[in-house]
């Protein structure tokens, strides 16, 4: 069997398709940032980045597979859509930026009509109109990311097929994005390599009297040198990261009132993307000898984090990773620990949480080209925060390390 590593959206088209024909539905429009870039291949950096342009780009599915998928955005990323979505027939419109050459704009008149202060609005009705009815998508019922539209696009989505039944597509699109095809899986493993850099330079640059804040500013430098000059890392486009040192243990963006101390425990919940896809995962170090409690209660976590892990076999029921991991807590020393899940399902939402979730109410079963985060976390400020958290890629023989760092708790030397 030949594995394919070569990025494409063949598959997941040709998976869509197939539900929509199933389920009696004629097309689906591609709302979501996420979903945009599922259908297409091209990840918008306006939608992606800026939430106020949600709803300037769309991405048209028709059930129909002689019918090709239709992208609608503006003229100023038409370029790298083209390269990458060859396959994808595009349907442009100006946006505010002038695009003109020198040349052109030498000339004694203007090239090309004047440009909009951001966009027209009934321009992208005619495209929208325009891609519906000839994709045969202007009557019966249709799919779309019906909790994520805005109020703009569904008014502009109704004016267009005002005879539309439109119907919900969320679970069915994060059930077909749930199984990786292998390049998804590589770029998602890039990505925790460069997120596992950014940890140990973050710990390495960790000095006496630094905040969660300051955490912060040294994984993010870390992670940035590390894919500067790198082809492995040439997708590198941003990181998150949500630290805590010692027992301050929330999450946020403000400094600490107290800085980092020997004995305290730094934590990482963190993951960088790469070529749109993102990583989630974790470790904690201690800087300097732990406390008792604080060693004895990750022992106690970390054993869990791998019972959870051993328990992602092919055929299993997802939920019951989580009895398991919380048994082993309840039952070694933490009766009243609670926690609503322990891992989820990753990608390319930018909020890196993604159905399913590994909760004891989750009836999925356990897939071969699943990639799933687990994690037995605490957030206890009397011994600090506890993050032990891998991403695993479910293979026939059961779970697969994406990271790589070891699960035992690293003592950092204390520096002033």
């Amino acid at each position: 069997m030949t594995i394919a590593t070569t990025a494409s959206t063949d598959l997941g088209i040709a998976q869509i398709r197939a539900r929509l024909k199933a389920r009696g539905l004629a097309g689906y429009v591609a709302f979501t940032p996420s979903n945009l870039f599922y259908v297409t291949g091209f990840r918008s950096y306006f939608v992606s980045e800026w939430w106020r342009l949600h709803g300037t780009v769309l991405a048209f599915v028709p059930a129909d597979e002689s019918l090709p998928v239709t992208l609608m955005l503006g003229d100023f990323e038409e370029k790298t859509a083209r390269a990458a979505a060859p396959e994808v027939e595009l349907a442009t419109y100006p946006l505010w930026v002038d695009l003109s050459t020198a040349e052109q704009m030498e000339l004694p008149s203007a090239p090309e009509p004047g440009r909009p202060e951001q966009w027209d609005a009934a321009e992208l009705d005619r495209i929208a109109a325009d891609a519906l009815h000839s994709l045969g998508m202007a009557s019966g019922r249709i799919a779309t990311d019906l909790p994520h539209v805005t109020l703009d696009t569904w008014h502009r989505l109704r004016r267009s097929a005002p005879d539309v039944e439109w119907v919900d597509f969320t679970d069915d699109i994060y059930e077909v994005r749930l199984i990786k095809q292998e390049w998804e899986i590589e770029r998602l493993r890039t990505a925790v390599e460069l997120s596992e850099r950014g940890m140990v330079g973050a710990m390495q640059i960790a000095r006496e009297g630094m905040t969660a804040s300051d955490i912060r500013a040294a994984y993010q430098i870390s992670v940035a040198t590390a894919a500067i000059g790198e082809p492995r890392f040439a997708g590198y486009t941003d990181n998150w990261v949500l630290p805590t040192v010692g027992g301050t243990t929330s999450a946020g963006y403000g400094s600490t009132a107290s800085g980092l101390r020997a004995g305290d425990l730094v934590k990482f919940d963190c993951g960088t993307t790469v070529h749109g896809y993102r990583s989630d995962g974790g470790r904690t170090f201690a800087f300097g000898q732990p406390s008792s409690e604080a060693q004895r209660l990750y022992d106690v976590l970390a054993e869990a984090q791998r019972i959870a892990r051993d328990s992602l076999v092919p055929g299993a029921r997802v939920g019951d990773a989580f009895f398991n991991a919380i048994g082993h807590v309840h039952s070694h020393g933490y009766p009243t620990f609670n926690r609503g899940h322990v891992g989820h399902s990753v990608g390319i939402d930018t909020f890196h949480e993604e159905p399913p979730f590994i909760g004891p109410a989750c009836d999925v079963r356990v897939e071969p080209g699943m990639v799933l985060a687990v994690e037995v976390p605490t957030y206890t400020p009397d011994v600090g925060a506890i993050m032990i958290e891998d991403l695993v890629v479910i293979r026939d023989h059961g779970a697969e390390l994406l990271h790589t760092l070891p699960h035992e708790l690293t003592v950092i030397e204390p520096r002033a």
